[in-house]
């Protein structure tokens, strides 16, 4: 059976997201420095070009990963696999990408941003080369193992260079703007694929994704051959002190707790949420609708004036507000009873990713000393593979014992993520109070 992807309701939205990424640029050339037009020595500071570029990077790393989801499986049932070697193969990528997280934040921090960077879109081209040569299962695991390491360096970097970059009061705007490449990526990358699988072949979808990663490596060689280091901007949040260290370890750990929280639930979603739906009689494409709702609500938020109000405001309470919204639109799911609402709480559930997204990522970045903002987004990551691997296998489980139909997944990801805001809070409280007893 081939894979069915929305395409009639997704046309009109992808043909339009250059309506929101387009002034992304345009914002960043106005809100830094200008270089000098006339001056050729090497760049040690931040320039719109290099910036975007960045973004060039977080968009694709996404798209290549959406572009697996409605391909890898079918592909490996092709060459042979059984059910149990399925899920092998699926889950090869995301272990080794755990791992890969790890290790990347270490070598960010001692090797710097650039050459990591580009070994890693040039071997992630290589590894979905690999897709198309393999010619058993077994060959199929290792080339996703593979690719899973050589992508685990792509996104914790580029989101040290955005946290090296971005001023200290403009952080959750700088992370919200490149989180909507992200949601953008959710939106097209499963389609994409879907229409070059059902016109060419589950192989070109692996060659088209490799070309893209390759003509990434060379946007971003291009943009920053002349870069000699990473901009060392000294604020009050990069302060070296061991001190300022102990000050914002705790707030690093609340940024990870609204992570976990987040992504316990889009495990839970990926998972369990097209079962119900299919239970009750709903089609594929009207279920991938209710991810795009939430996709395309996500991305406007973060694209918006929302993702600065925690650089007007404090982390804290759009932190708060995010995981609340998270929880809400959880709470919906679990109470509706048809498509409607499964929009509907979708829609909610991206309007919490939106609003937290900017605020934990520019928390994470700011917690740390600029040499060690690697190694914080290293793990910050390997917390978002672990989340979404919590909630789909917890889901799965409750899926097994209590039947396909069961929406308890839905509550208990929202008490979970309700139960992280007062928890966050009295983390900052606590140390709040010893911040002022010093």
């Amino acid at each position: 059976m081939k894979w069915q992807s929305p395409v009639n309701a997704q046309k009109a939205l992808s043909a339009n997201l250059s309506i929101v990424i387009y002034p992304v640029k345009s914002l960043e050339y106005y809100a830094m420095e200008q270089p000098s037009q006339t001056d050729s020595r090497p760049s040690t500071k931040p320039t719109p070009q290099w910036i975007g570029a960045t973004r060039v990077v977080i968009l694709v790393a996404f798209l290549d990963l959406f572009m697996q989801f409605p391909v890898i499986a079918p592909y490996a049932r092709t060459l042979g696999a059984t059910g149990t070697l399925v899920g092998v193969v699926v889950a090869a990528y995301s272990g080794a990408n755990l791992i890969g997280n790890l290790v990347a934040g270490a070598i960010l921090d001692k090797w710097g941003r650039k050459k990591p960077l580009l070994v890693g879109l040039l071997a992630t081209a290589l590894a979905l080369l690999g897709y198309a040569l393999s010619a058993t299962p077994q060959q199929l695991v290792v080339v996703r193992a593979l690719h899973g390491l050589a992508a685990a360096i792509l996104t914790p970097g580029a989101f040290a260079i955005l946290g090296d970059s971005a001023r200290a009061g403009q952080r959750a705007r700088v992370m919200g703007i490149s989180g909507a490449f992200i949601a953008a990526a959710a939106v097209i990358g499963p389609l994409i694929a879907g229409i070059v699988r059902d016109k060419q072949s589950p192989e070109a979808v692996f060659l088209l994704s490799a070309t893209i990663m390759l003509g990434t490596f060379f946007i971003f060689w291009y943009s920053v051959r002349k870069l000699v280091r990473m901009p060392e901007e000294i604020s009050p949040q990069d302060d070296s002190r061991p001190e300022a260290a102990s000050r914002g370890l705790p707030r690093l750990v609340t940024s990870y707790l609204a992570a976990l929280a987040l992504t316990v639930g889009l495990g839970t979603l990926v998972t369990h949420l097209p079962i119900v739906l299919a239970e009750r009689g709903e089609s594929a494409t009207r279920t991938g609708l209710t991810f795009t709702a939430f996709a395309v609500v996500a991305m406007i938020a973060m694209a918006s004036p929302l993702s600065r109000v925690s650089d007007r405001f404090g982390r804290l309470v759009p932190m708060m507000a995010g995981l609340v919204s998270v929880s809400a639109g959880m709470l919906v799911l679990w109470a509706s009873g048809g498509f409607p609402g499964a929009v509907l709480g979708m829609g909610i559930f991206g309007l919490g990713f939106g609003v937290l997204f900017p605020a934990m990522t520019a928390l994470a970045a700011e917690s740390v000393q600029q040499n060690q903002r690697g190694k914080a987004f290293g793990i910050f990551f390997a917390v978002f593979s672990v989340g979404v691997v919590i909630g789909a296998m917890f889901s799965g489980l409750l899926a097994d014992r209590l039947g396909t139909a069961t929406v308890l997944p839905y509550l208990i990801s929202a008490i979970f993520a309700l139960a992280i805001v007062p928890t966050i809070g009295v983390i900052w409280r606590l140390q709040k109070a010893r911040t002022s007893g010093d």
